[in-house]
């Protein structure tokens, strides 16, 4: 007797395509979408590189932005690499630009980023990717709130 899983998949498998290499062709998404991902990651990757440089650069000499800085940019480290190579699985390869500098006013970039990632969001159908931004936007959250309600680092 056959497994009713089995046989629910043998029921759809026809209209799965029997190729491995087609597996491997990224979705055609078309040059605009590739373009506009490329755009957005490579904001995203310049805020973590922003970030670790003015932690490094230690300008306002306060523990508690150098703290919240470090937790950004290596909290987004895992997540970007994740997010970036998921969205290369479905759209295709990204063209990342940009340059880094310091940041003069952390806070202010920092909702400045939340509001720009909470308005490309909407521009990935996919829930799971949307989801992925979210933790995203979750990180950013929880820096503003690091940069604006705490003023010394944790045991000092």
């Amino acid at each position: 007797m056959k497994n009713k899983l089995l046989e629910a998949f043998d029921s759809i498998s026809p209209v799965i395509k029997s190729t491995p290499s087609e597996y491997s062709k990224p979705i055609d998404m078309g040059m605009t979408m590739s373009k506009d991902c490329s755009g957005f990651i490579s904001m995203l990757f310049k805020a973590k590189e922003d970030a670790h440089i003015t932690h490094i650069e230690q300008r306002s000499r306060a523990l508690a932005p150098h703290e919240a800085l470090s937790i950004f940019y290596t909290g987004l480290e895992e997540r970007l690499d994740t997010f970036a190579e998921t969205v290369m699985g479905i759209h295709g390869q990204l063209t990342l630009s940009f340059s880094a500098s310091a940041i003069s006013n952390p806070l202010s970039y920092m909702q400045n980023l939340y509001t720009q990632v909470t308005k490309e969001r909407n521009m990935y159908e996919e829930g799971w990717i949307q989801n992925q931004l979210d933790e995203i936007l979750q990180l950013i959250a929880h820096t503003i709130y690091r940069l604006k309600y705490v003023t010394t680092a944790p045991g000092q």
